[in-house]
């Protein structure tokens, strides 16, 4: 096995490991909350699906960045939410039982919803663009839906085992993780540099701002629905992503443009992701308790509802 190959495998092992961990804190009716919510649903998918897409054409034409870049914001914004989403939401003080729910079935949406979304921008600007159902299905099954159900099922029949396991399960993912991505950045920082235009650069941070702005407005006011769907407006599934792209452009290299999407994203959505965090801390005695999160006998959250 090559480097390569060794990196893409401790990625995919961490994810699924996280997907897993989000999974053994979750109960059934936190992922059903949302297909409850159908109003709350279709405003997600309107903003997700509608909304983003056509501001991704728009920044192409307002920023003209090279065409890898212009290709890789119309894919971002076709692709569904990250696995990792869980856990960033959370951070920005994100109700649980949103950001789970919307996961699940938001990736199991796009399943359809991404192939029909590509043939249609096809017939709009007069290209065979093309994706499978197959393309979406199988990293949506790897990295979203077999771990987060697996994780699930220990938390329903075996609950003491979910607690007990959780907390490591979460630190071993984000170490190999963290150390997957150091290495990625580090081979991949030549083509970084040369994918640093202007108008990329631009783009990206404009597509990441619009992202949070529209899905924090559309959410409502309650800033629980506000946190989850900005960020799973603005960051979005890079592997699916990059797969609708080099589908359809197989001679262009995405690589580096999703590699500095990730990066941009994380930077952007950050100053969002603690004000939320701070609004929340600094009115928690007046917010009623997320009956999603459960708690031990002195009050305190327990480890699978903290932060991971």
């Amino acid at each position: 096995m090559d480097p390569a190959e060794l990196l893409k495998l401790a990625f995919q092992v961490s994810i699924i490991l996280t997907v897993f961990g989000f999974g053994l804190g979750a109960r059934v009716e936190d992922v059903l909350k949302l297909v409850r919510r159908p109003r709350l649903l279709v405003i997600s998918l309107v903003s997700m699906f509608i909304v983003m897409p056509f501001i991704a054409l728009g920044l192409g034409l307002v920023f003209d960045p090279p065409q890898v870049a212009r290709v890789a914001l119309v894919a971002l914004a076709l692709s569904p939410v990250p696995p990792l989403f869980p856990g960033k939401a959370r951070l920005a003080a994100g109700r649980d039982s949103y950001g789970l729910g919307l996961t699940a079935t938001v990736s199991i949406l796009s399943i359809v919803l991404v192939p029909v979304w590509v043939e249609f921008l096809g017939e709009l600007l007069g290209r065979p663009f093309h994706t499978g159902p197959a393309a979406v299905t199988g990293l949506v099954l790897i990295t979203v839906v077999l771990p987060l159900a697996a994780g699930m099922l220990v938390r329903a029949f075996l609950p003491r085992v979910a607690d007990r396991v959780e907390k490591p399960v979460a630190t071993v993912a984000k170490v190999v993780l963290l150390a997957a991505f150091l290495v990625l950045v580090v081979v991949a920082f030549p083509h970084l540099l040369a994918a640093l235009t202007v108008g990329t650069v631009a783009a990206l941070v404009a597509f990441i701002v619009l992202g949070l702005a529209f899905g924090h407005i559309l959410a409502g006011p309650d800033p629980g629905d506000s946190a989850v769907l900005a960020l799973s407006t603005a960051l979005r599934h890079p592997g699916i992503a990059l797969a609708i792209a080099s589908g359809n452009f197989p001679t262009l290299d995405f690589g580096a443009v999703i590699l500095l999407y990730l990066l941009i994203g994380g930077i952007v959505s950050a100053p969002y992701t603690k004000r939320m965090h701070q609004r929340e801390a600094a009115h928690q005695p007046a917010v009623p308790r997320d009956p999603s999160r459960r708690v031990n006998e002195s009050g305190q959250p327990k480890a699978s509802d903290q932060d991971t």
